[in-house]
């Protein structure tokens, strides 16, 4: 039968509390030397991501995380046998070792920068004066502006926006830099995200990590609102193929 895995984790971990995780199977450890893995039956080849299943590796992974240092593994991770996860463990076991040491005694905190005004863009225009000059001369004609001229201001808006979110990502990371191990900028979803931030913070300092996000959401616009999640297993802080020189 195959095997669902949750993490990688070292195998002097210790051991793990009685857990059901997906399908309602109960989790159990696989050591491979230096390293182990958390893992349940799973007769299925493919899993889908239903909210029964997010559910429950989620719940899964919450609980060894409190506990243990962890490598999570993507939602969806089946091996066909024990045999293929022990050859997946022992072929990578330097990698893995060295992820495991990367986030040690740490968990993962997200950061989330958004805009209050349901108008993100013209928030933007209202406060910056290169728009406004630039909205004036495409509207001020007689003549409706051409497409080529909406054109060019939608693109000043859009790199205006772009430098927004970068202006306050990185001055929200130098703020919280003193407070985490390693800190990542991801992708902002959506028109009203300014940034998306991932911090690497060891167990012991969340709430320091914590008390420093709402010391620097003091620094900034009452309009940009902060929002922090976790803490959670370090899925954006593993690598498990090897980097490319």
């Amino acid at each position: 039968m195959g095997l669902y895995v949750y993490a990688v984790a070292s195998s002097d971990a210790g051991e793990a509390p009685p857990l059901q995780g997906i399908l309602d199977r109960p989790t159990f450890r696989i050591d491979a030397g230096p390293v182990s893995a958390f893992v349940s039956e799973c007769p299925l080849k493919t899993l889908w991501a239903e909210r029964k299943h997010l559910a429950a590796a989620h719940r899964v992974l919450s609980t060894l995380s409190a506990k243990f240092d962890l490598l999570p593994m993507a939602f969806g991770t089946i091996t066909k046998s024990e045999s293929d996860l022990r050859q997946f463990l022992e072929g990578r076991r330097d990698l893995l070792t060295e992820q495991l040491q990367r986030v040690s005694g740490a968990v993962e905190m997200a950061v989330r920068l958004s805009f209050e005004t349901d108008d993100p863009l013209a928030y933007l225009v209202a406060r910056t004066p290169e728009l406004q000059d630039a909205r004036n001369r495409t509207f001020s004609g007689r003549r409706p502006p051409s497409h080529e001229a909406k054109i060019r201001l939608g693109q000043l808006v859009d790199e205006t926006l772009r430098r927004y979110r970068e202006t306050h990502a990185a001055r929200v990371m130098s703020m919280l830099d003193a407070s985490c191990i390693e800190l990542i900028s991801l992708p902002v979803r959506g028109e009203r995200e300014i940034a998306n931030i991932a911090a690497l913070v060891l167990r012991a300092s969340v709430d320091d990590f914590e008390a420093a996000v709402h010391a620097s959401a003091r620094q900034l616009d009452e309009d940009v609102a902060f929002n922090i999640g976790g803490p959670w297993p370090p899925h954006n802080f593993v690598q498990l193929e090897p980097r490319k020189e």
